[in-house]
Formats: C-alpha cells, sequence, structure tokens
C-alpha cells in the first residue's frame, strides 16, 4: 500500500488548525475572564471609596467603669495619641494593650460607636494587700508597683522576698480564712530570708510561727485562744508558736497589772502555755476540743 505524504501533512494541518466553534469558544471565555476582572477592580474601587467616606474621625471618646484608683484624664492622655486615622482603620488592639500595661487597670474593652464614637470600658485591679513601699497585690497575687501605697494603710502589709508575691497571697488566704470564725484579722504577714513567718493581727497581737507547719501551728494557737487566751487579750504582746507541744506568751508590761487589784508577779511575766493531749478534727473548727490545758510558769525573762 502507497502513501501519499502531501496527502498526510495536509491532513495533520487540518487536524491541529481549531474549528471556528473552537475559536469562538475561546473567545467567549477570554471576555468573560476580562469582564469578571473588571468587575473585581470596580468592587474594590468601590469598597475603597466607600471605606474613605465611613472611614470617619474619631470625635468622641467615652470612658466607663467604677474607678476608685485609676484617673480617667490620664486615660484620656494615653488614648489620643494612638488614634492615628478614622474609625474603621484605628487599632483596637493596640489601645487596648497599650491602656492594660497601667497597673490599675486590669481589663480593657474598646468598641467602636457610630458614627465616630471610641467607647472604653475599663476595669480596675482590686487591691488585696500591701506589698512593701511601693506595690500593692492583687487577687491573683500579681505585684504592681505604683508611686506610693500609703493611701492603701487599711489594708494589710505582706512581706518577703523577691518572686514570692504569690506564694505568700496564698497563705495569707489560708491564714485569714482560718481566723475568720473567731473574728481575728491580720494586719501584716511577713516571710524573712530564712523562711521565717511573722504574722500581726489588727488587734496589736504578734505571732512568730517559725519555717514549716505554718498552718498547724496556726490550728494549735487557736485552740489556745478559744480556750481561753482571748479573755487576756489586752495584756499579750506576742505569742511564739513555734514549739511542738505548746505555745509561749509575752505579756504586756504596760498591762501587766491586772484589773481585779491583784498584781501580776514580775517572775510571771512570761509564761507557757502548754497543750498536753487534745482532739482536733480539721472539717470542722467549732468542734475541736482541748483534753487537757494547763499552764507552766517559766522562769523571767524574754521570749
Amino acid at each position: 500500500m502507497v502513501v501519499n505524504r502531501h496527502q498526510g501533512g495536509a491532513a495533520r494541518r487540518q487536524k491541529s488548525r481549531p474549528s471556528w466553534r473552537e475559536r469562538l469558544r475561546w473567545l467567549v471565555r477570554g471576555f468573560s475572564m476580562l469582564s469578571l476582572m473588571a468587575v473585581l477592580v470596580g468592587v474594590l474601587w468601590g469598597g475603597a471609596q466607600v471605606f474613605r467616606k465611613l472611614d470617619v474621625p474619631i470625635s468622641v471618646i467615652a470612658i466607663k467603669g467604677e474607678f476608685s484608683h485609676v484617673n480617667q484624664e490620664e486615660i484620656q492622655r494615653l488614648v489620643e495619641p494612638l488614634i492615628d486615622g478614622g474609625i474603621l482603620s484605628l487599632d483596637l488592639a493596640q489601645i487596648r494593650s497599650q491602656l492594660e500595661l497601667q497597673p490599675w487597670v486590669e481589663t480593657v474593652t474598646v468598641r467602636r460607636q457610630w458614627p465616630g464614637g471610641l467607647v472604653i470600658s475599663v476595669v480596675e485591679e482590686v487591691p488585696i494587700a500591701r506589698w512593701g513601699k511601693q506595690g500593692f497585690l492583687n487577687s491573683r497575687g500579681e505585684m504592681l508597683e505604683i508611686a506610693d501605697n500609703s493611701k492603701l494603710k487599711h489594708l494589710p502589709l505582706l512581706q518577703g522576698d523577691e518572686n514570692t508575691e504569690r506564694s505568700i497571697m496564698k497563705s495569707y488566704r489560708e491564714i485569714a480564712q482560718l481566723l475568720q470564725p473567731v473574728n481575728l484579722k491580720i494586719s501584716g504577714l511577713k516571710r524573712d530570708p530564712r523562711g521565717s513567718w511573722w504574722l500581726s493581727l489588727s488587734n496589736g497581737l504578734e505571732l512568730v510561727i517559725g519555717r514549716d507547719q505554718v498552718m498547724e501551728k496556726m490550728r494549735r494557737f487557736l485552740l489556745v485562744w478559744v480556750s481561753g487566751l482571748k479573755d487576756k487579750a489586752w495584756q499579750v504582746e506576742r505569742v511564739d508558736i513555734r514549739y511542738d507541744n505548746g505555745i509561749a506568751v509575752r505579756w504586756n508590761k504596760k498591762t501587766a497589772v491586772t484589773t481585779t487589784k491583784q498584781p501580776i508577779a514580775q517572775e510571771h511575766m512570761a509564761q507557757k502555755y502548754v497543750v498536753k493531749r487534745f482532739v482536733m478534727q480539721e472539717q470542722d473548727m467549732k468542734r475541736q476540743a482541748v483534753r487537757e490545758l494547763t499552764i507552766a510558769p517559766e522562769k523571767p525573762g524574754k521570749v
């Protein structure tokens, strides 16, 4: 069989050449793509124009919240430099993060209010205790430094080494909860560099706790307190509860003479309350019972 090369080449050229229908189909597709691109460009351009019209300047800044320590004028002063642009282009996250750096600010919520308003809601930090002379602790045990905490003198003073704020706050809460049923309040709690704890009560009483078994020693003190020591609280200067089987009391020299006209002898200025045996129920302090309580006088001298 003989094949004509010229006929074969013409057939291949005729087969590879697109028909007019295919050309029309490609033309329609190209026109559709161009139309879609034009629509997208128009939408983007129109959106940009609408954005420019809606992105009006901020004309009103409203600061909301219940304030005891936060200065609203200071908040206003901090916000104004951050307002760069209109209401839509404003960076709300930046405003929130900058305001939350302030020591008296706990959380901030920032929202837009049309047409040109900005609403800033501030939740103020609640101080739980003073820390040193220029700081306070919040409910999470975080130390927040301020210029002067003298206006917080009604709060207890907590002291300790750096980075011990959370642990001391935890101990403060536990001890305060333990003392609440007997109406004793903490005015100061200190942990010295050696790890020893010192407690001051609002009634002027001082407690030397020691370095370990803080809560157990406090429970032992409460047993003696409710068993009679509270009736002589006005005579007590300091209580040492570092002992394993009792506590030592230093009497106040100014009130050493009782109102019963029977003076307390000088050699009895220091006495030790010894709890020999007692039954203590952890879950209910009201049911704690002391089986035997004796008062053993010590030799005169400081405890």
